[in-house]
C-alpha cells in the first residue's frame, strides 16, 4: 500500500494508508458480493437453456439450500453481535424469497446504522470466513470417497449465496458512514500496532 501511495503522491502515513483501506475494503465486499452474483446468474441462464427457466430457478436456489440457510444466519448473527435484537429468522422458501431475517436496531443512530450495514454484508464476510475454514481445516481431513462430492456441494451452496440482494444494498447504505469509521479505526489500530 505504501508504494501504491508514493507512486500517486500521497504522503506516507498510517493515517492516509488507514484511509485507503477504508475505501479499498468496503469496495472489495461489495465487488465479491457482486461477482459472484453476475457468475450464479449466467450459471443460471445456461442452465435455463437447456431445462427452462423453472427447473433453471430450482437447481440454483433449492439444490443449493444449505447456502440459503448459510446466508440467513450470517445476516443474524452480526445482527446480533452488533448489537440488534434478532426477532425472526425465516428459511421456508416462499415465491422467490428463500429467506428472511428481521431485526430491531438498537442503540443510538450511529449503531443503528452500523448494525444495518454490518448484517448487509454478513453473507459476504461470513461466506468468506466458512470457506476459508473449510478449505484449510477440513479439506485436508478428508479420507473417503463421498467426503469429497460433499464438500464440494457445501463449499459451492454456501458460494452461490455469498450475494447481497437490493434490500442489503440498501441497508448498507443506509449504514454506510458509520462503517467507513470503524473500518478506519481498525485498520488505523492495526497498523499502529504493525
Amino acid at each position: 500500500m505504501s508504494e501504491l501511495l508514493h507512486l500517486i503522491h500521497v504522503p506516507d502515513n498510517i493515517f492516509t494508508e488507514a484511509l485507503a483501506w477504508t475505501i479499498i475494503i468496503p469496495f472489495l465486499v461489495l465487488s465479491f458480493g457482486n461477482i459472484i452474483r453476475v457468475i450464479a446468474d449466467i450459471l443460471t441462464a445456461v442452465i435455463g437453456k437447456v431445462t427452462g427457466p423453472g427447473p433453471a430457478f430450482v437447481i440454483r436456489n433449492y439444490v443449493t439450500y444449505p447456502g440459503t440457510i448459510h446466508h440467513e444466519f450470517a445476516h443474524a448473527l452480526i445482527a446480533a453481535v452488533t448489537g440488534a435484537k434478532v426477532t425472526k429468522i425465516t428459511l421456508f422458501p416462499k415465491g422467490e424469497t428463500l429467506g428472511q431475517v428481521e431485526f430491531i436496531p438498537r442503540g443510538n443512530i450511529f449503531f443503528r446504522s452500523l448494525q444495518y450495514s454490518a448484517s448487509a454484508v454478513a453473507p459476504v464476510i461470513c461466506g468468506g470466513i466458512s470457506l476459508s475454514l473449510m478449505y484449510l481445516k477440513i479439506w485436508q481431513k478428508l479420507t473417503l470417497w463421498w467426503h469429497y462430492p460433499l464438500f464440494i456441494y457445501l463449499f459451492i451452496s454456501i458460494l452461490f449465496h455469498m450475494t447481497m440482494s437490493s434490500q442489503d444494498m440498501k441497508n448498507f447504505i443506509k449504514g454506510l458512514v458509520p462503517t467507513l469509521m470503524v473500518i478506519y479505526a481498525v485498520t488505523l489500530i492495526f497498523l499502529a500496532v504493525h
